[in-house]
């Protein structure tokens, strides 16, 4: 695939019948693995027939643990080996544009929203730890009043005006602000999908079966 390694913005007011000035975006060819993510489990003859719906319910917690994983890599992926390079692992390490007195946590994660801003990405997301989030939201002032947090609120998690999303693939401690849509992009070779076989292994003298889930992508 092609990754965009500069840009000049020449973009300017052109007068009647003057020449427009050129831009120039350098793209470098560059190699991502297609990585395969799967995992199975084995389950008797028996007990799927004497209960169907167990069979959807294997499905989904494969899926769901799959999907887990999943996330892990496109965050945190080593990009060594059969890994993807994660956007944590790639990403520029935080250093605050501006000088702030005193810095919370929240004022950190606005001065990352800048710090990319002035990297002309303007961020469009947060991805935090769950307990970092939970620990912003239960903040409250003075008068024990939640500042950010509402406990009977419906509206999806957000701070500074984008999106917050949470997922114990980050560390405690530790945050990812970024230009997801622009500077991201995931390629499914494989989509999520499930098979069943009954002759893996000893499987069909056991009685068993055997059902595994597989993706692949970059």
């Amino acid at each position: 695939y092609m990754k965009e390694t500069g840009f000049t913005n020449n973009a300017a007011p052109v007068a009647e019948g003057a020449r427009k000035p050129e831009s120039t975006l350098t793209l470098a060819q560059s190699i991502a693995p297609v990585v395969k993510i799967a995992h199975f489990m084995k389950a008797s003859t028996e007990i799927l027939d004497d209960f169907p719906a167990l069979q959807s319910y294997i499905d989904e917690r494969l899926t769901y643990g799959l999907r887990l994983i999943e996330e892990n890599q496109l965050l945190k992926g080593s990009g060594v080996g059969n890994n993807l390079n994660g956007l944590y692992t790639q990403a520029s390490a935080y250093v605050a544009p501006i000088a702030i007195t005193g810095a919370t946590h929240i004022d950190t994660l606005r001065l990352a929203l800048l710090q990319a801003e002035l990297a002309e990405y303007p961020s469009d997301g947060l991805v935090l730890h769950p307990s970092n989030w939970a620990g912003i939201e239960l903040l409250k002032d003075t008068t024990g009043q939640y500042i950010i947090g509402n406990p009977q609120g419906t509206l999806s998690p957000s701070l500074w005006g984008r999106p917050v999303v949470t997922t114990q693939a980050m560390s405690v401690g530790t945050f990812l602000a970024g230009a997801f849509r622009m500077g991201a992009q995931i390629f499914d070779r494989l989509l999520a999908s499930v098979a069943i076989a009954t002759e893996n292994e000893d499987d069909f003298v056991n009685n068993l079966i055997t059902i595994l889930i597989e993706e692949r992508l970059a």
